[in-house]
């Protein structure tokens, strides 16, 4: 790979020990790399993600692991930073199954293990470049696509998403006012796939829970998931921001938050927050609803005969326990 091409591209670096950071550094520098900004702070990395000119970020995650977890999460997602696509490389110390699989589950590109050479830092930086996984979008993933089965009629649509490091270092007459356009219109599709996949997730928590309390199991069912989906839509609304979405996302969490409390009135609260989510899954949703509706009743068929299964358990400890006492 050219070196002089390398060189037109920003790296970040992120690293709390200053020695290991200037080492990644100099292996960054070897390979070609020339604008290369490192930092030994979290906050000063959350403040610098706010420029639009970054063309990979190399995240040290051995040290303050939730932490980092959590800023790449939110990085993915579109609540930090301008761009949520920046190419990320993580680094480890060790390579513990569950590190790995954190990191990979907010939408990482590749995980390093420490320490690497040039030639290992090199074959990751022309993956990204030549060969970078499209990215899907889900309820609570934005990010690489890690090879969901596509014998799933809903599993989520692949797209191409803005990559800054190749077109740094492909691009002889680099336009950044193309890119940010650019930018803006992925951003925008990722915003709207994620408000119609809450959507889908807050109607089908509503179903289970309607369904379960007309089996005569009132505490059954995702009230919890139904609640943090209600949130996250709200905030994914607002990046959205079109007010009239926001409102009914809004509306939609305070009948939401009321499906917690049992008694007569949950499921008709259920019911109106189902009615709302499907409402903007309709307006937003990029699949075929027919498909949504087959999925839906296959899950509601599963949820049905775990309830049955449950209740007939209940059923033969009370019987059993009616038998210890007499």
């Amino acid at each position: 790979m050219d070196k002089q091409r390398l060189a037109a591209a920003t790296v970040l670096i992120y690293d709390p020990v200053r020695g290991n950071m200037l080492m990644t550094r100099s292996v960054l520098h070897g390979i070609g790399f020339r604008r290369i900004e490192g930092m030994t702070s979290l906050r000063e990395l959350t403040r610098r993600l706010r420029d639009v000119d970054i063309s990979l970020l190399v995240v040290e995650a051995t040290e303050y692991h939730s932490d980092v977890v959590e800023l790449l999460r939110a990085q993915r997602l579109g609540e930090l930073g301008v761009n949520p696509f920046i190419p990320v490389i993580a680094t480890l110390w060790a390579g513990s199954t569950d590190l790995v699989a954190d990191l990979m589950n907010v939408g990482c590109d590749d995980v390093l293990l420490r320490p690497f050479s040039q030639i290992q830092a090199l074959e990751r930086v022309r993956a990204i470049i030549v060969g970078r996984k499209q990215f899907v979008v889900t309820s609570d993933y934005v990010g690489p696509d890690r090879g969901r089965s596509s014998k799933n009629q809903m599993a989520p649509e692949t797209f191409d998403p803005p990559n800054t490091l190749r077109d740094r270092v492909t691009m002889i007459n680099f336009d950044p006012v193309a890119q940010s356009e650019i930018l803006a219109a992925a951003r925008r599709k990722v915003d709207q796939d994620r408000l119609a996949k809450l959507a889908r997730r807050i109607a089908m928590a509503a179903e289970v829970i309607i369904q379960a309390q007309g089996r005569g199991d009132p505490n059954a069912g995702f009230v919890v998931d139904l609640l943090e989906s209600s949130a996250e839509l709200v905030r994914a609304a607002k990046r959205l921001d079109i007010d009239e979405v926001q409102e009914i996302a809004m509306v939609l969490e305070n009948v939401a938050a009321r499906t917690s409390t049992p008694g007569p009135e949950r499921v008709e609260n259920a019911n109106l927050t189902r009615q709302l989510a499907l409402a903007l899954y309709v307006a937003y949703a990029a699949e075929s609803g027919e498909a949504f509706k087959a999925e839906l009743e296959l899950t509601l068929d599963k949820v049905r005969a775990r309830l049955d299964k449950a209740k007939e358990r209940a059923k033969r400890r009370h019987t059993l326990a009616l038998s210890l006492v007499s």
